[in-house]
């Protein structure tokens, strides 16, 4: 991926715009408000990047003798993908049980190996069973696009392969 690599932008009849307008989407403000931060809000998850890398660890193997799921229950949630437009943020995609197949900023199911979730705001993780990584990207500036996780997640993989 170029490091100009720029995210498509989310069309603006997308199904979430609609039953959400812009103007209500969370942000930063709303996600730091001490009523947001003690509420139990199981979407749009108050949870640090190290908090949710460290998740991804413990699925993809032992994180301090913890392992969240087999490795064979974890190739049953990652393998038989399907591909298409997500109808949510309105880029092409590739899921699985759940996960999104591949990184942002590359083509959908690459690697195949990778597994992960966006949310609003444009925050991405995902774990690799193939190099071993978790990466999880939150952000305090939210935007309607994953040019910041797509283009962090360029920077760690490759300085890790280098």
């Amino acid at each position: 991926m170029p490091a100009d690599f720029q995210m498509p932008a989310m069309p603006p009849d997308l199904p979430m715009f609609k039953a959400t307008p812009m103007s209500l989407m969370p942000n930063a403000a709303f996600g730091n408000r001490p009523d947001t931060l003690g509420a139990d809000i199981q979407a749009g998850g108050k949870r640090s990047a190290r908090a949710i890398a460290r998740m991804y660890a413990a699925l993809i193997g032992d994180v301090d003798g913890v392992r969240l799921v087999s490795p064979a229950r974890l190739h049953e949630a990652t393998s038989a993908p399907v591909s298409g437009v997500d109808e949510i943020f309105g880029m092409p995609t590739t899921w699985a049980l759940g996960y999104a197949i591949g990184v942002p900023g590359r083509a959908p199911q690459d690697p195949a190996s990778a597994f992960g979730v966006g949310g609003v705001g444009g925050s991405f993780a995902f774990g690799d069973t193939a190099t071993g990584i978790s990466f999880a990207l939150t952000k305090n500036r939210l935007t309607q696009d994953f040019n910041a996780s797509a283009e962090i997640a360029r920077l760690v993989i490759s300085s890790l392969s280098a």
